[in-house]
Order: C-alpha cells, then structure tokens, then sequence
C-alpha cells in the first residue's frame, strides 16, 4: 500500500514542479506565442490619470422553467462606473428570453423572444440559431436549448457596454468580465460595435478573466509557470502572444494587482489600444485592494454580486409563474424537465 502512494506522489510532484514551461500552449495557428521571459514582467507603478473613470460590466442569467422544446431564462446586466475609487453611477437592466425549438429548412433551429421594457435586447435576427451550431453544441450531440442563453446574455453584456460610453470620456476604461475573444455565432457584430464606439471617443476597452483555460507547451498551469520566476510586488507579464484572428482583436496580458494577491488574472485589451496598458492595469490596480478578494477589482466583484440571479430568486419567479398560470399550471408542468435524474440522485446523497 505503501508503495501506490509513494508513486502517487511523485506522479504529482514530478507534474507540478518539474516541468520546464516554454510558452503559452494555442492551438490556432492565428496566434503566435512569445516565450517566457522574466524581462517580461513589468512593475505595476501608481496611477498618474486617477481622475479617469472606469466601468465595469457584468451579466448573469437564471433559467427558470425548462421543457425538453422551450426555455424561459431571466437575463440580467449591471454596471457600475467609478472614479477615484467612488462609484459615480450604476444601473441594472434585466429582461426574459423565452427560446423554442422549431423546424427550419428540416431542421432544428432556437429561435427565442424577449420580453422587456428596457433598450437592452439584442437584435432578435441574431437569436435565430441551429441547434448543431458548433458554438453553443457540446461534443458531436445537439445543443441543450438551455445554452442558449449564455449567447443573449454575452450579447446583452456587449451591447450595454457600447451604451454606457455615451457617460465616458476620452481614455476612460470598460472592464468587461472575462475575454474579448468572439466564441459565439453573431457576436462579432456587438464587440465590433462597441470597439467603434469606443475609438470614436478614445475611451479603452478591456477584459479580465477570473478564470483562464489556457495551459503552457507542457500542459502547466499559467499561474504555476508564472510564479516560478518569483515576481515580487505587484505585476503585469506582457507580452503573451501575437494575436491575428478576426474573432479575438485584443493583446493578452496576466497581471497580479495587489502585492498580496494569491491569484493571477488573464487582462486583455482591445488590441489597437495596446499603447494604452501602461496606463489602464495602475487604475485596476487602485480598484483591487478590497480585503473580500484582494487583487480583484471592487467593481467587478460588485458587478458579479448585482448581475447574479440566486437560487432563491429564481425559485420565487418559478412560484410566481405557477401562481400566475393558474389551472393550467399542472398541465404545463407535466412538460417540464427542470427535475431529472440526476436532479433526483444528488437530493438522495
């Protein structure tokens, strides 16, 4: 016994702390990485242009009765805009996406209606999708229509970001949560809307990424390679990697904001705003000294903390649909697969 957990722990140790890390791993040839270099991780100085405005955006989603045919999500995106570390503005926009499956062309397609008051909706002739379109699909099987709604709420996400920059100025920020890189079928049509906008008033788009899947060439983490050189202080690693893809017009970074950060972040910037990144990661910097989550933007965790939907939220809204359908809320409800087995077996454990 003693021996299987012996090699147990060399198999990890040999795993984690020899590896010889070359570079970050891309699998498409339209990104060319750069190799590790400690001279290229540069000190996080303090920010000259505190007067600059930073917007944060953030979108959650909620699924609130599911059929094996349609879906009815609730969609909600929130920002927030600060300066010198003070909120100065921050709104909430929130609607429902009802999607169905119907036939088009003999096929299946997800076609899906909004129901909202607010100005926030994506174009509805972009919501028109196959249930085989390889972006919302998971292996060779049919998408679950429930993914659906991680699409409209990523365009939402977008299209709010372009219209909060009517309240921005010339080197301004948007901190978008997560990457700047298109991996749904019609969003190049929003971020390439927002980044027009956002040229057209010199205010500076970004992302930053609380989780990252991407590895190095030995199948390591990023965090792990980066650490090995023993960066002291406050960073950002620049550059990544030369970026030619249409669908991902940014320059990736990972930065560490705070001194006493346990965790590194993927950034990325609009790609023909890199010049300004000396300028952009000392104002994110300022913003991530909460104590909650120290290295992590304040306004971010505020924005994930407003744009979440809980369970308990959404169990009001399923009660209250059912109050509202009435009678016919048995029959209906015989349709739902919103309990299935595995739904039933985890309540058992």
């Amino acid at each position: 016994m003693q021996d299987m957990f012996d090699k147990i722990i060399e198999l990890v140790k040999n795993n984690s702390l020899e590896s010889k890390d070359n570079h970050v791993k891309f699998s498409d040839p339209d990104y060319r990485a750069f190799p590790f270099d400690k001279n290229n991780f540069h000190s996080i100085q303090n920010s000259e242009n505190k007067s600059n405005k930073i917007a944060f955006v953030d979108g959650g989603s909620s699924e609130i009765i599911k059929s094996a045919n349609f879906s009815l999500s609730l969609i909600r995106v929130y920002y927030s805009i600060f300066q010198n570390n003070k909120r100065t503005k921050s709104g909430k926009k929130e609607f429902y996406a009802f999607t169905n499956a119907i036939d088009k062309d003999n096929e299946i397609f997800y076609n899906t209606e909004t129901i909202s008051k607010e100005n926030i909706i994506p174009d509805k002739g972009d919501l028109l999708i196959s249930s085989f379109d390889e972006t919302i699909k998971q292996g060779i099987t049919r998408a679950n229509i429930s993914n659906v709604s991680n699409l409209i709420r990523r365009f939402s996400e977008l299209k709010t970001a372009a219209d909060i920059i009517d309240n921005l100025n010339e080197n301004d920020i948007i901190v978008l949560d997560g990457s700047l890189q298109c991996t749904f079928t019609n969003e190049r049509k929003y971020i390439d809307s927002l980044y027009g906008k956002a040229i057209k008033k010199g205010v500076i788009v970004s992302g930053l990424s609380k989780t990252t899947t991407l590895m190095t060439d030995k199948g390591n983490s990023i965090n792990n390679a980066l650490n090995k050189f023993k960066a002291e202080g406050k960073w950002y690693y620049n550059p990544v990697a030369d970026i030619k893809s249409d669908q991902h017009k940014a320059d990736i970074s990972f930065v560490k904001l705070h001194e006493k950060a346990k965790h590194i972040f993927r950034f990325e910037i609009y790609k023909e705003q890199k010049d300004k990144l000396g300028e952009v990661i000392p104002l994110l910097s300022d913003n991530a000294k909460d104590p909650v989550f120290i290295g992590y933007p304040y306004g971010l965790i505020e924005a994930d903390k407003n744009a979440r939907i809980g369970n308990n939220e959404k169990d009001m809204l399923k009660t209250f649909f059912s109050v509202k359908f009435g009678k016919d809320w048995e029959k209906i409800k015989e349709t739902l697969t919103s309990i299935d087995a595995h739904e039933v077996l985890d309540r058992i454990s």
